[in-house]
């Protein structure tokens, strides 16, 4: 019988490859000779499935935007002050492989200054995690956990913007702030938008 290919789980690879080559080399080098290279394959081979540099780069970010959705989905469902600390602690580099896919995301976002694809997908992953954020501040004011007098669409926006800012901080700053920090600055963020969390007495 013939042999079965799995071309979904080959473009994975050929993907996790131009994040090594990004995070080595950077994203100028990341072109599908060096690819190639990198996985081991062909160049005519790799070019089967991403015939250019540019349809090779999307697909390796639509793979790590699909790693940080993943990671959201798993997040259980409790209150919403939880939740959102456990988000925030999706998107930033709090392991190594979480700062080697945030190294390649700024990387890739930095290509997308002049990569029409790209910019699309990095709009299109930002807008679906700001709806995330804003249905999860909407459903805190109807909850009574967020004050009415907070706009949830923009507290949404701002919340992303701590973490962007954390995000940028960790990874160019590492001496100065770790992840925790970041974490902490998180909290205390969470702190002003639903107040002080809840502790047992001991």
């Amino acid at each position: 019988m013939p042999k079965v290919v799995d071309h979904q789980a080959r473009r994975r690879e050929l993907a996790e490859a131009v994040w090594r080559v990004i995070s080595t080399d950077g994203v100028h080098h990341a072109s599908v000779r060096a690819v190639a290279a990198e996985s081991g394959w062909s160049t005519g081979s790799l070019r089967h499935y991403f015939p250019t540099q540019d349809s090779l780069l999307a697909f390796a970010m639509e793979l790590l935007a699909d790693k940080a959705r993943a990671r959201l989905q798993a997040i259980d469902d409790q209150d919403t002050r939880t939740v959102l600390r456990r988000v925030a602690e999706a998107l930033l580099p709090v392991t190594s492989e979480h700062r080697v896919e945030v190294e390649v995301w700024l990387a890739l976002l930095a290509r997308a200054q002049v990569d029409p694809g790209l910019q699309r997908a990095e709009r299109d992953n930002r807008d679906a995690l700001l709806a995330v954020l804003s249905g999860m501040l909407w459903r805190a004011t109807a909850q009574g956990e967020l004050s009415r007098d907070r706009n949830p669409d923009l507290e949404a926006v701002r919340l992303l913007a701590v973490i962007d800012g954390m995000t940028l901080a960790c990874v160019f700053s590492p001496e100065r702030i770790g992840s925790d920090d970041a974490v902490r600055v998180i909290d205390r963020h969470l702190d002003d938008l639903l107040g002080p969390a809840s502790t047992l007495p001991a």
